[in-house]
């Protein structure tokens, strides 16, 4: 008797345990970012640094998809010792997979694919050309990141990296700019699945 006692104590602590790792899916994951980004324009000109913010909203289709929109916007005053006064901004779209496997410990990967809006700043063409114009390229962000929680409403997101090539047009020529960005931020988790 005492035996089938501290086994149905055992399994309900392991049950509890178990249960207590679990953090139901949210529906909508809403984060708020700021992002390092790493400006590489090629043709002669040196890299360069900017900052900015980015909003994601993420619906979970399922536990470990889910489809995003993400905005943000970047500035660079200066690069090189010369005022360019760069601002950038983006609107991506794309899925997300979600790796809900490690309690509160939530990495993911994603593949988003949309535009961004350049303005003043250098020309591709041109060398050390300051043109005050405005263009939109095709852009993408591949990367990913790790997300933890802090309780079910919240999460820290303490890195993303993301790779985000830009097809720029130049007359009849076409070019890639390489760029990477580093972000953290918070997540608020918004219902449940």
């Amino acid at each position: 008797m005492k035996t089938q006692f501290n086994v149905w104590i055992a399994l309900f602590i392991c049950g509890t345990a178990a249960m207590a790792q679990e953090s139901p899916t949210p529906k909508v994951e809403v984060g708020l970012n700021y992002s390092f980004d790493r400006i590489m324009p090629g043709g002669g000109l040196s890299n360069y640094n900017a900052n900015g913010g980015f909003a994601d909203i993420e619906y979970n289709l399922t536990r470990n998809l889910g489809i995003v929109g993400d905005l943000g916007v970047n500035y660079a005053g200066t690069a090189n010792g010369i005022s360019v006064k760069d601002t950038t901004f983006q609107y991506l779209f794309g899925p997300r997979l979600n790796i809900r496997r490690y309690g509160r410990w939530n990495p993911f990967i994603q593949a988003l694919f949309g535009e961004q809006r350049f303005s003043n700043g250098f020309a591709p063409g041109t060398a050390f050309g300051y043109t005050g114009a405005s263009q939109t390229n095709f852009s993408m962000a591949l990367g990913g990141g790790l997300d933890i929680a802090l309780a079910h409403s919240i999460s820290l997101r303490p890195v993303e990296v993301d790779y985000m090539p830009l097809q720029i047009p130049y007359g009849t020529l076409r070019y890639t700019q390489n760029d990477f960005r580093y972000a953290a931020g918070v997540v608020f988790r918004l219902g449940a699945k």
